[in-house]
């Protein structure tokens, strides 16, 4: 049986314009939206407006991307460190505050990264998403969800099978990504849990799982939250998680505790 819970997230140069294919689309509001950064080289951020002000940017080198005609709604962005984070506020011209968190993360990620990102307003994504949906274009969370149940390929998103482990800070417990589907809209995730105890039963918290901060999960879906140990021959089961574009795996904050001991 497979357990389903819904996270209800707000859903939130010169070279440019031959690399608008490739940008990618964050849609903002009130929320702080996750900007991941590649470090060793600049990343693009486009705004509706001119930037007027910016704030809490010590970690990042942030210059207009056309020095010699200066754009400040077109901004380049680049890591001063090999990782951290963030919190930094653009105020546009209107007075519009965009929150980011800027986050710092390496070339090898499995997710899709780009060097350039488009800030929209949250009415700008209502807008599309039902020309999308009028056209048959938009994939819905949920459908992306079965189709990972499922073990489907997606149209519109490149599916990988890797093994990537992740330190759960839990004794007894590893956890793997095995399966990864990178799109424009969202970002599809398998986990494998395995409990390596051999005389606890564990529990995991799908409810109060997290991806990120603030959370970038929208859907989770577990097989069984409760893990056998290991001598049972059933100690493993399965994670799958929707989230947003700009998601990184390694952010996974999954709470489990011992659920009984035999």
């Amino acid at each position: 049986m497979k357990y389903f819970l819904t996270f209800i997230l707000c859903a939130a140069v010169g070279t440019l314009s031959t690399l608008s294919a490739h940008a990618r689309t964050i849609y903002f509001g009130s929320e702080t939206e996750v900007v991941p950064l590649i470090y060793g080289g600049p990343t693009i951020l486009r705004f509706p407006s001119e930037v007027r002000t910016i704030s809490q940017a010590q970690k990042y080198q942030i210059v207009p991307a056309n020095a010699d005609s200066p754009n400040y709604s077109v901004l380049s962005v680049t890591p001063r460190f090999m990782s951290g984070s963030s919190d930094v506020a653009f105020i546009l011209s209107d007075g519009t505050i965009v929150k980011t968190r800027l986050t710092t993360v390496s070339k090898a990620l499995p997710e899709k990264t780009d060097s350039i990102y488009d800030f929209k307003t949250k009415e700008a994504q209502l807008t599309q998403v039902g020309d999308a949906e009028a056209s048959g274009a938009a994939l819905p969370s949920i459908d992306l969800m079965k189709a990972i149940i499922r073990g489907d390929e997606v149209a519109g998103y490149e599916m990988r099978k890797l093994v990537r482990t992740i330190s759960p800070g839990i004794k007894g417990v590893n956890i793997k990504l095995v399966r990864v589907y990178t799109g424009n809209q969202f970002n599809g995730y398998i986990f494998e849990i395995v409990n390596t105890t051999k005389n606890q039963k564990l529990f995991i918290n799908v409810q109060n799982m997290s991806l990120g901060d603030p959370n970038m999960a929208l859907l989770g879906s577990v097989d069984d939250p409760l893990i056998e140990p290991e001598s049972t021959g059933r100690q493993k089961t399965y994670l799958r998680i929707v989230a947003k574009p700009t998601s990184v795996y390694n952010e996974l904050k999954l709470p489990i505790q011992v659920a009984e001991r035999k």
